[in-house]
């Protein structure tokens, strides 16, 4: 198998990763249309914005990744028929860069967890325990990306 082919395999992964995190933006959107049209209670009210939120974040984020990534695909297969040796010093460095990034995600968002985990223990008022809710999905959602996709 050719350099171009793995690299395009990763596309796939990042894309199929993308995808994922748009399908989850519409869950948490059906999840704050739910709690406006059948939400009682002031705590289900209270979660109506930080679900909108998070749902708009996942969405815009995954769909401009998603067409982010289309677009590298085309680049990549470009740059690898004028320069295969170019785009293998550029994969090695890009690798390396973002294996940086692991050890980063998984200590911003273990230590996020921890506070919002606090404040929703620690704090009556239901605004802060839905946006600390909303935040502890948004820590759930980078490890899964990063860890599991």
């Amino acid at each position: 198998m050719e350099l171009i082919d793995y690299t395009n395999k990763w596309l796939d992964g990042e894309i199929f990763e993308d995808l994922a995190m748009v399908v989850a933006g519409i869950v948490v959107l059906i999840l704050s249309i739910l709690a406006w049209r059948l939400g009682t209670s002031e705590s289900a009210h209270a979660m109506i914005i930080p679900l909108l939120v998070v749902a708009v974040l996942f969405i815009g984020m995954g769909a401009g990744l998603a067409v982010n990534n289309k677009n590298r695909v085309q680049l990549f297969e470009q740059q690898y028929k004028e320069s295969p040796q170019k785009i293998l010093e550029n994969e090695k460095q890009r690798v390396e860069e973002f294996m940086k990034i692991y050890p980063q995600t998984i200590i911003v968002a273990a230590v996020l967890m921890v506070v919002e985990i606090c404040v929703f223990a620690f704090c009556a008022a239901p605004w802060l325990r839905a946006s600390a809710l909303a935040l502890i999905l948004v820590a759930l959602m980078a490890l899964t990306i990063d860890y599991f996709f």
